[in-house]
């Protein structure tokens, strides 16, 4: 008889995943990098916003899009957060901003990789659905917002699911909290969907309120409002004539087809095993894909209450639900079979390297995008506006972030100025219903209006191409400012 080491082929093969893992770790480093090489000088209007904050709270402790003006615009606080560490470190916002795009993408290979081998699953699921997600073009045109960073807390949130431990449940749910308060969709539903860590609920819920409870409670009274201003004012929007969320991906696919396609497929994919793997769950063999499937249904969730809230399709809106269904998908490939997994999964990789390279390296503009005008557009228009206006205030055209970057100088409208707040506030309380108007006015109950800033010069977008501050862009096409002072 044969003698019984304990060593078989799937020790063996789990032996040599686990030996290899610091080599996934690099190679997911290394293509993070790469990856935002490629479009560091693309990043999209609202990610300079962030940069923005995050240089003003690194370099001078001052929370506010310009200088001089507290504002309470910035919807993900725990990304600038950790943005102005890295920014008071490496002294160059963007260039921390890379380094938390690489740490960010490793933390998400890493924790998927943990769960994919809790749940039985081989561990090349966690750096699969890492690089799905980093190379995703709608989710690469959000780079600089919290998008990156979410897909890491979501890593972390499934993890705690499958590893059934309440107190890390707990600390995913706060800091998806601090990330965008509308990511407690995620949690919700793996709440639900994971009755087991109810016998915990008071750890994950001490957990939580240790989290996200200080910033919330300080920012209610020193901001006036415990969550960011731009609930109100993104409502106000509402949608851009007959398009709103729910039809959105239509709007984009007209102007940039190509970059939505690959967008979708690796989401629709997982959106296709979701109902499978949901009516397979009895099964001892899918029943470890169950938390996976918490990630999917989530995103479809969170899909769905965009919808019911009616906003503008921004394109970032959609990618917690493409990440969701991503993660589904990297998980239901590590349980089907091997060469076939490998081999599609492979497939939708270099389908999104193919479609990276083509856009030409650097990119010059986000592949999916709805600014006027490219980043290195602004930052030409920026610094002169910067040094013609010198110690005045401008207002903004429509887009501030890139210009109010660029520009070192106080550009206003209702990001960065909250004198702009009362007249929202008052919009959006004049349509609201009962209870939503009850939160508002509960929310808002420590806001003491002030007046907005004395404005001294002008800048407006006009049609068609005009002198040096010409600027253009593939949803826009060609325009320019105007830069106009006004009488005292």
């Amino acid at each position: 008889m044969r003698p019984d080491h304990g060593w078989t082929r799937v020790d063996q093969g789990e032996q040599r995943v686990r030996s290899g893992w610091p080599v996934w770790t690099v190679v997911v480093g290394a293509v993070a990098a790469v990856v935002f090489w490629v479009v560091h000088g693309a990043l999209i209007d609202d990610a300079y916003i962030t940069l923005s904050y995050a240089r003003n709270l690194a370099f001078h402790g001052h929370w506010g899009l310009i200088g001089g003006e507290v504002s309470n615009s910035a919807t993900a606080p725990l990304n600038v957060l950790v943005l102005a560490a890295f920014t008071a470190v490496l002294r160059q916002p963007v260039v921390a901003l890379g380094a938390v795009f690489v740490l960010a993408n490793i933390a998400l290979a890493l924790l998927l990789r943990a769960a994919a081998r809790r749940s039985g699953l081989p561990g090349w699921v966690g750096p699969l659905g890492a690089l799905l997600v980093a190379g995703n073009p709608l989710v690469l045109s959000s780079v600089g917002l919290e998008m990156t960073l979410a897909a890491a807390l979501l890593g972390l949130l499934l993890l705690a699911s499958v590893q059934v431990r309440p107190v890390l449940f707990g600390v995913a749910a706060g800091l998806l909290a601090l990330t965008r308060l509308d990511l407690a969709v995620f949690v919700l539903v793996v709440l639900v969907g994971r009755p087991a860590l109810w016998r915990g609920w008071w750890r994950w819920l001490l957990s939580t309120a240790a989290i996200a409870l200080p910033w919330f409670t300080f920012s209610w009274f020193y901001f006036g409002s415990a969550v960011p201003d731009t609930l109100v004012i993104k409502q106000l929007q509402k949608s851009w004539g007959d398009w709103d969320f729910s039809n959105g991906l239509w709007l984009y696919h007209e102007v940039f087809p190509t970059a939505v396609v690959i967008s979708l497929i690796p989401p629709l994919l997982g959106l296709v095993a979701l109902p499978v793997v949901c009516a397979l769950r009895p099964f001892r063999r899918a029943v470890r894909l169950w938390p996976w499937a918490l990630l999917g249904i989530g995103g479809v969730a969170h899909y769905y209450v965009y919808t019911l809230l009616g906003v503008p399709p921004y394109h970032w809106y959609y990618a917690p639900s493409m990440i969701g269904l991503s993660l589904l998908l990297a998980g239901v490939l590590g349980a089907i079979r091997r060469e076939l997994s490998l081999l599609l999964g492979c497939a939708l990789l270099v389908a999104q390297a193919w479609f990276a390279a083509a856009q030409g390296t650097p990119w010059r503009e986000s592949a999916i995008t709805t600014n006027w005008a490219s980043a290195a557009d602004y930052a030409r228009v920026g610094t002169e506006v910067g040094r013609l206006v010198g110690t005045g205030t401008v207002t903004s055209p429509g887009e501030i972030g890139a210009l109010a970057y660029f520009c070192d100088c106080a550009v206003v409208d209702g990001f960065s100025d909250r004198g702009y707040l009362p007249d929202q506030l008052a919009q959006r309380l004049a349509t609201a219903g009962p209870p939503v108007r009850a939160l508002l006015e509960f929310n808002y109950r420590n806001f003491t209006p002030e007046a907005p800033r004395p404005v001294t010069h002008t800048l407006r977008r006009e049609p068609g191409p005009a002198g040096a501050w010409t600027i253009t862009s593939t949803w826009a096409g060609e325009a320019h400012l105007v830069l106009e002072t006004r009488e005292r």
